[in-house]
């Protein structure tokens, strides 16, 4: 598959991806009544409990919770997977899983935002941790940590895209421009928030 293809088979770029991605996170979380004025099959019982106990990637790779998500993307991203891909969508479906409500706010501005007094929800060691995790699994158990931290109220899919960002620098390539790095994306967006200047 040519990198312009690739390019095309990512959240941020395709629409089907994203409707696949917040369907599977709607299916999960979403009350019985909401799901049904959207058209939406609510998840099997106990999905969302067996993936949120995935202690390790290689766990959510076997979940069904993990399965239900793989099966629901479009079949051009499935069937040209490789092992990464599939990494990269059970660290998806693993850190989703532990948002409870889509926010309008992104991962980093909800952490690097003022709690009580004038300390941020997430301490920058802390925030600094998940930016330097150098592993899928360190990655996704800092992750969800901090998604516990701020009670699980951040974007979906920007969140998904986030995900998506941090595993195509890891196996691919770093982008030249350091401002399209994750890293420095969440470095910006924590320390304007840190500063008072989150949701505006």
């Amino acid at each position: 598959m040519g990198k312009a293809n690739q390019g095309s088979l990512t959240i941020r770029h395709n629409d089907a991806i994203k409707s696949a991605v917040l369907r599977w996170w709607q299916g999960m979380m979403l009350s019985a009544d909401e799901l049904k004025a959207k058209h939406i099959p609510p998840a099997p019982s106990g999905l969302k409990a067996r993936l949120k106990r995935c202690e390790s990637i290689d766990a959510a790779m076997l979940s069904e919770g993990f399965r239900s998500l793989w099966f629901s993307l479009p079949t051009e991203l499935t069937d040209n997977a490789r092992p990464a891909d599939m990494e990269r969508w059970a660290t998806i479906a693993a850190a989703l899983v532990y948002v409870q409500q889509s926010s309008e706010v992104r991962l980093a501005m909800a952490a690097g935002a003022r709690g009580n007094g004038d300390k941020s929800v997430v301490s920058e060691l802390r925030f600094a941790q998940l930016q330097s995790a150098k592993t899928p699994d360190e990655f996704l158990r800092r992750l969800r940590r901090i998604l516990l931290q701020l009670k699980g109220q951040v974007a979906v899919l920007a969140l998904a895209q986030d995900i998506e960002q941090w595993f195509v620098e890891q196996h691919l390539y770093r982008p030249r421009k350091a401002e399209n790095r994750i890293a420095v994306q969440w470095a910006m967006d924590y320390y304007r928030a840190a500063g008072g200047s989150a949701g505006k």
